[in-house]
């Protein structure tokens, strides 16, 4: 049997980026955030895979990819490749009617179909040369699949006090469409919805849903506000961060011959220099200053929303 790998141990600026990540980056990316968040919290490999809702491989993946590649790890290992092609429409009238009917009917020796038994399923018999879970479930969106031959997970609803309910509900109606679309979000949640029930509901995606869910269960109505954005760095900061910048590190204690984007944000938040400060935000004060770190010149592999707190 395969063990799990060891568990990951990051710095406190390293998890700050991984937290902000996992709720503001890309739905692939934030996902990988999370699992590798997962592990570091003690997690073992099966956990982690349950509350990402992917195979555990996956994870043992994007946790190997996170040690050797650091936060560019978190990029999707199938960005950049060639998307599958549109199946045509007796390609999906095939696996309409497969998914419709019983795999025992198939020639299978299981009851019921998930999403991975399936494309298992039209993999082996030829029916597609390749197709994804994500696909396979957008490609079956809409379809009144019968439940005896389907497995649905048995959720319960998140518990919503009827004030809580009343709030949400005159937020939902309110002016602003976009704390109305999160109040909905929350509701259908009540009401006993999943993450892709609610995407599909409300024409967006699964990662919205996620991080709206996340955040009012961390903050409560107040999590559903958009939060102001904070001031820019002060030209004070910029030069305190310069300065450190261009320091040896070995004068400070450091055993490190020359900085590094996380040292440098390490070391920078420990001397109260800045309050937080991102990656991304950290190396464009250094290229506007013409300051150079090994590794700093590519960009990161998404695109950063985070202010920087002077």
């Amino acid at each position: 049997m395969m063990m799990d790998d060891p568990l990951l141990r990051l710095t406190p600026a390293l998890r700050e980026e991984l937290e902000w990540l996992a709720g503001e980056a890309p739905p692939n990316v934030a996902r990988h955030a999370q699992i590798v968040l997962g592990r570091a919290r003690g997690l073992s490999i099966p956990a982690v895979a349950v509350a990402a809702g992917v195979h555990p491989n996956t994870v043992r993946n994007c946790v190997r990819r996170f040690e050797t590649h650091g936060l560019r790890g978190l990029v999707h290992a199938g960005a950049g490749k060639p998307k599958n092609v549109a199946f045509s429409d007796a390609i999906r009238d095939e696996i309409a009617r497969v998914a419709m009917h019983s795999p025992a009917g198939a020639g299978e020796t299981f009851a019921q179909w998930s999403l991975r038994r399936l494309r298992t399923h039209l993999l082996r018999r030829g029916v597609v040369q390749a197709i994804s879970v994500e696909g396979l479930r957008q490609l079956l969106g809409g379809l009144p699949l019968p439940p005896a031959y389907w497995r649905r997970s048995v959720r319960r609803p998140d518990p919503l006090s009827e004030e809580m309910r009343h709030a949400l509900m005159s937020l939902a109606q309110g002016p602003r469409a976009d704390r109305s679309l999160r109040a909905q979000i929350v509701l259908a949640s009540g009401r006993g919805l999943n993450e892709a029930e609610i995407a599909a509901a409300l024409h967006v995606g699964r990662g919205t849903v996620r991080r709206w869910l996340r955040r009012f269960r961390r903050a409560g109505i107040l999590g559903l506000q958009t939060l102001p954005r904070q001031l820019p760095l002060s030209a004070r900061a910029r030069q305190a961060i310069i300065r450190l910048a261009t320091t040896d590190p070995r004068a400070l204690g450091i055993r490190r011959s020359a900085w590094s984007l996380h040292t440098l944000q390490a070391a920078l938040i420990q001397r109260h220099t800045v309050r937080s400060i991102s990656l991304a935000s950290l190396r464009r004060v250094l290229e506007e200053a013409g300051v150079q770190l090994p590794g700093s010149a590519a960009p990161l592999p998404y695109q950063d929303r985070s202010p920087a707190a002077g």
